[in-house]
């Protein structure tokens, strides 16, 4: 299975295609068991926050595309949040309100699409912060099994937010991909087996230690009360899970620590496949919101501690602002090579019972070392294979 993952404009706008094993490149949008998710649509027109004078900013390079209807039809949009970059109307506006696209946002975003009365109210749904003790916090989205005997796949969507973040801007979106099994996956797939319906939420201790998390599902502690072993058959079985995080402005990674804990581990969705987060480091003073984007600062630790496959940047565009809330924006470029060798130079700190001090040191290399950093033009794309 696969994500390819499109840049939609140079900011924080992208289409993602999940593909099952064996689905064509080209034609995966519509490929059986494909999921499409479009993430905070803003293609052209000024973005603005309470005035033009307080702020304004809008797109230097083109987006690539003029009109949602330049897409396939997605069937899923996340928001964000709920201002006018990330939510962005005369965008948003462009798809039919007649597809059964479904929208989830913020509690913010959602209401401020619903005043548009532009979609079915049915159609637009309130993405409730995770929270370990409320299943229903994390928003399931079955995939139809490619026959009846077939095991269904699914996506999950969550939304992770920031304590005293008032601005609203520090959050996390997981997302997670698991395409139904098939006679194709005996070749292409890896299995669990898992019961159809999800499992229960296993106990997490929050003072445990998780300053990294195991790039193999064999190193998984059984203390977990996780599912330790794989097996080759698609029958009553489930697909690993592909895993993104898009947190374009950050978040600190311990808001992170339950949701790795209690749905990436249990999903088998680790290490991660795609974070999306911004490369640039952007401030302003702390009675106009302080920090805006942690940059590369804040996605290292995300990436070390989950062994990112790829590290996509978001929010890195450099955009013609005006208002009196940008006057003293600070932009700090990231050093892509000081970057990787930050990468390359993490040590987990593994445990003894599981390997071994010569396995911890290949692990290293092998995973935390290989972390791609990837840098899309508007338009440009990028596939990363399960």
């Amino acid at each position: 299975m696969s994500v390819q993952i499109k840049h939609l404009n140079a900011d924080s706008s992208f289409l993602l295609i999940f593909s099952p094993a064996g689905a064509s490149h080209n034609q995966n949008a519509a490929f059986p068991g494909s999921f499409t998710i479009l993430i905070d649509p803003w293609l052209s027109g000024p973005s603005t926050v309470y005035h033009t004078k307080f702020s304004s900013s809008s797109h230097v390079i083109p987006s690539c595309i003029s009109s949602l209807l330049d897409l396939p039809v997605p069937d899923l949009v996340l928001l964000s949040q709920e201002k006018t970059d990330h939510c962005h109307r005369a965008t948003l506006t462009g798809l039919s309100p007649h597809n059964d696209t479904l929208i989830l946002g913020t509690s913010a975003a959602a209401r401020k699409v619903r005043a548009w009365n532009h979609f079915l109210p049915s159609r637009v749904q309130i993405l409730q912060p995770f929270d370990r003790r409320r299943p229903k916090t994390v928003h399931r989205i079955p995939i139809p099994p490619f026959s009846p005997s077939g095991t269904p796949g699914q996506v999950t969507i969550s939304l992770i937010t920031s304590r005293f973040d008032i601005s609203g801007l520090h959050n996390a979106i997981g997302i997670t991909y698991q395409p139904p099994s098939s006679v194709l996956s005996l070749k292409h797939g890896t299995f669990i087996r898992l019961p159809i319906t999800p499992p229960e939420t296993p106990h997490y201790d929050a003072d445990a230690d998780f300053d990294d998390i195991s790039s193999s599902t064999s190193t998984i502690l059984p203390s977990q009360g996780l599912p330790t072993n794989l097996h080759d058959s698609p029958y009553g079985c489930r697909e690993k899970s592909m895993s993104i995080l898009y947190t374009p402005h950050g978040v600190a990674f311990s808001r992170l620590k339950p949701y790795c804990t209690f749905l990436l581990l249990t999903e088998l969705a680790l290490p991660l496949s795609v974070l999306i987060h911004s490369f640039s480091r952007v401030t302003n003073p702390w009675y106009l919101g302080g920090i805006i984007c942690s940059g590369a600062i804040g996605g290292i630790e995300i990436a070390k501690n989950l062994s990112a496959r790829a590290w996509i940047g978001a929010h890195d565009e450099e955009k013609k602002c005006q208002g009196w809330a940008v006057k003293n924006l600070k932009i700090e470029k990231a050093d892509f090579q000081h970057v990787r060798a930050q990468l390359r130079a993490f040590k987990a700190e593994a445990d003894d019972v599981m390997m071994g001090q010569k396995e911890k040191e290949k692990r290293v290399e092998n995973v935390n070392g290989n972390t791609a950093l990837v840098n899309l033009e508007s338009g440009g794309t990028h596939i990363v294979m399960a």
